[in-house]
C-alpha cells in the first residue's frame, strides 16, 4: 500500500488528495465512533449495527465508482425502469429500449454501433479517469435536458427489489440532479433498506446478533450493499426471514404463533421468493417451529399455515418467474448465451438439461465435487470480497485480512451467551441439512442455466450467492458452552467489540488500498 501512496501523490491530482484526506478522515471518525458505542453499555447490538453498517456502506458507496458493483448495470437499469413507471412516463421506447434522461446518457454510452455488448458503461473500466469525470460531473445541477435511452436491458424480477433505489431516482429527476448526484441517491435508498432490514434483524434473532453484524462488515456485502445490486435487497430479507424463524422457533413455550407471525412470515414470502427462487428454500427453516406453538388443536393451524405461505411463495414464483420455470423444465439443453458474435450474431451454446440430470443422478454430484475442487477456494475468497467490483483482481482484499474475516466471524458463530436458549440437535442437523440443500440447488440452478454441456465443473457461481444463507450453517454450530471465550484474559475484553472493531479496520484498508489502486491507473 506504501507504494501505491507514493505513486497516488506523485500524480499531483489536488481533488484526489483532497478525495483521500477526507476518505481517512471520515473512516477514522466512523471506526472510533463505534468503538465508544461498543464500551456504552445503554448501547443496544443493533443501533450499533446501523450506525456501523450504514456508514461504512456510505463510504464504500461514494469511493467504489457508480455502476462498478457486480452486474450492477442491469439493476441500475431496471431501477430507471421502475422510476420511469412511477413519474407516469414512458419505460421504453419502440424498439424496447429503457428510456433515461440525456443527462445520464453518458453512464451508459455506446460507441454507435447500437451493440449492447460493446457499451461504455462509467465503472466497468475501473481508473483515474471515472473520479475526474465523478468530479467533473460534479452532484447538484443536470446541466442537460432532453429524453435518451440506454441499450442496457434490465433483470426481470419483482419490482420490489428496485422500489427503494428507484424512489432515490425519481427523487434525484425531480430535483434535477447531476447523473453522479443520481446514481448516488439510488444507492443510497438501497443501502438505506439494507441497513434497517439488517438492524431489525440483530433486534429480533435470539442467537446469533454478532454473527450476523460481522457478515453484515464483509467487505463484498458492504459494497452490494451501497449500489443498485438486488442481491443487498435478498441478503437483508434472507437475514430477517432467518432471525424471525429462530425467534418464534426459540421463544418460551408460552410465546405461541399468533395470526400476527403468520402475516409476517407471508410477507416475507412474497418479497423474497420471486426476486431469486432459489432462496425460497429458506422457508424449510419454518420447520423448526414446533408445532405445539400454534395453540389448542394445532394440527389444523399448522396445515392452513403452510398452505397458505406455501400457496404465496409458489404463485410468486410463477407471477414473476414463469418463463424462467419454463427454461429450467426445459429439455432441449439449448440457449441463446449473453454475449453476441463480433458479426452481431446470437451465440447459442448447448447446456445442461433436466432430462439429462435425471438419466444420471450421479452426474449433478460428481459435476458439483469437481467444481468444488476447483473453485473451492475462489468460493471462500469471493464471500468476504477476495476481488470486488466485477471481479476486478485489483480491487482486492488481502489474504490475510480474508484470513482473518473467517476467522473472527466463526468465532463470533460458535461462542453463544449463556443466557441464549440452546440449539438441539436434531434442530442443528436440520439447518444443516436445509444449508446443504440450498447450496446443491444453487449449484444445480448454474448448472442449467448457465454452464454448457461439455463443461466438467459449473460455470457463474459466486461467493456472494452463499451469503444469504451463510448463516444458517453457522449457527447450527453455536453453543452457549464457549461462552467463556468472550472475555480475553484477565482484561475482560468483549469479543465482539473486538473482533467487530477490527473487521472495520480492515474495511477501511481494503477501501483504501482500493482508492489507491483505482487513481494510479490512467
Amino acid at each position: 500500500m506504501l507504494q501505491l501512496f507514493q505513486s497516488f501523490i506523485g500524480t499531483g491530482d489536488q481533488f484526489l488528495i483532497y478525495r483521500f484526506v477526507g476518505l481517512i478522515i471520515a473512516l477514522l471518525v466512523i471506526i472510533a465512533t463505534c468503538l465508544c458505542l461498543f464500551k456504552k453499555s445503554r448501547w443496544k447490538l443493533h443501533q450499533i449495527y446501523f450506525i456501523a453498517v450504514f456508514s461504512m456502506g456510505l463510504v464504500f458507496m461514494c469511493t467504489l465508482p457508480p455502476l462498478s458493483a457486480p452486474d450492477e448495470i442491469l439493476h441500475f437499469t431496471g431501477a430507471y425502469a421502475l422510476s420511469n413507471q412511477i413519474m407516469g412516463q414512458p419505460v421504453r421506447d419502440e424498439d424496447g429500449h429503457v428510456r433515461i434522461r440525456q443527462e445520464d446518457e453518458y453512464l451508459v454510452n455506446w460507441p454507435g454501433d447500437n451493440d449492447p455488448c460493446k457499451a461504455t458503461v462509467l465503472g466497468q473500466t475501473l481508473d483515474r479517469s471515472v473520479y475526474e469525470a465523478m468530479h467533473e460531473k460534479g452532484l447538484f445541477r443536470a446541466t442537460e435536458t432532453g429524453a435518451s435511452i440506454t441499450l442496457q436491458q434490465p433483470v426481470k424480477t419483482t419490482p420490489c427489489a428496485y422500489l427503494l433505489p428507484a424512489l432515490g431516482i425519481t427523487l434525484a429527476r425531480l430535483l434535477k440532479l447531476s447523473a453522479i448526484g443520481l446514481v448516488l441517491l439510488g444507492r443510497f435508498m438501497n443501502l438505506l433498506l439494507f441497513t434497517t432490514l439488517g438492524a431489525m434483524t440483530v433486534r429480533r434473532t435470539p442467537i446469533g446478533k454478532e454473527l450476523f453484524f460481522a457478515i453484515s462488515l464483509f467487505p463484498m456485502t458492504l459494497e452490494l450493499a451501497g449500489s443498485y445490486s438486488y442481491d443487498s435487497y435478498i441478503i437483508a430479507l434472507s437475514f430477517n426471514l432467518i432471525a424471525v424463524i429462530l425467534d418464534l422457533a426459540l421463544a418460551k413455550p408460552a410465546a405461541g404463533i399468533t395470526r400476527r407471525n403468520v402475516i409476517e412470515l407471508s410477507v416475507l414470502a412474497l418479497l423474497l421468493s420471486p426476486c431469486k427462487m432459489i432462496y425460497a428454500t429458506l422457508f424449510l427453516l419454518c420447520l423448526l417451529i414446533p408445532v405445539r406453538k400454534w395453540g389448542t388443536k394445532p394440527w389444523p393451524k399448522w396445515i392452513l399455515s403452510v398452505l397458505l405461505i406455501g400457496a404465496l411463495i409458489v404463485g410468486s414464483i410463477l407471477l414473476v418467474n414463469f418463463r424462467e420455470v419454463l427454461r429450467y423444465v426445459n429439455a432441449s439443453g439449448v440457449t441463446q448465451a449473453p454475449e453476441f458474435t463480433s458479426s452481431g450474431d446470437v451465440n447459442t451454446v448447448k447446456l445442461h438439461d433436466l432430462a439429462e440430470l435425471i438419466h444420471d443422478r450421479t452426474l449433478v454430484f460428481r459435476i458439483i465435487r469437481n467444481t468444488l475442487q476447483i473453485l473451492g477456494g475462489q468460493f471462500l475468497g469471493t464471500t468476504v470480497g477476495m476481488w470486488l467490483g466485477a471481479f476486478d483482481q485489483g480491487l482486492a482484499t488481502p489474504m490475510p485480512m480474508l484470513v482473518l474475516f473467517w476467522t473472527g466471524t466463526l468465532l463470533l458463530a460458535i461462542t453463544g451467551r449463556r443466557e441464549e436458549p440452546a440449539l438441539t440437535i436434531p434442530r442443528r442437523i436440520w439447518m444443516v441439512f436445509v444449508f446443504l440443500l440450498l447450496g446443491v440447488i444453487l449449484m444445480v440452478s448454474m448448472l442449467l442455466a448457465y454452464t454448457p454441456a461439455d463443461t466438467f465443473y459449473i460455470l457463474g457461481v459466486q461467493g456472494r450467492y452463499f451469503l444469504p444463507f451463510l448463516p444458517v450453517l453457522l449457527l447450527a454450530f453455536r453453543t452457549p458452552r464457549l461462552h467463556r471465550l468472550r472475555a480475553i484474559g484477565r482484561v475482560g475484553i468483549d469479543l465482539d467489540a473486538l473482533l467487530l472493531s477490527v473487521m472495520m479496520l480492515m474495511d477501511a484498508l481494503v477501501l483504501l488500498g482500493c482508492f489507491l489502486t483505482v487513481v494510479q491507473r490512467a
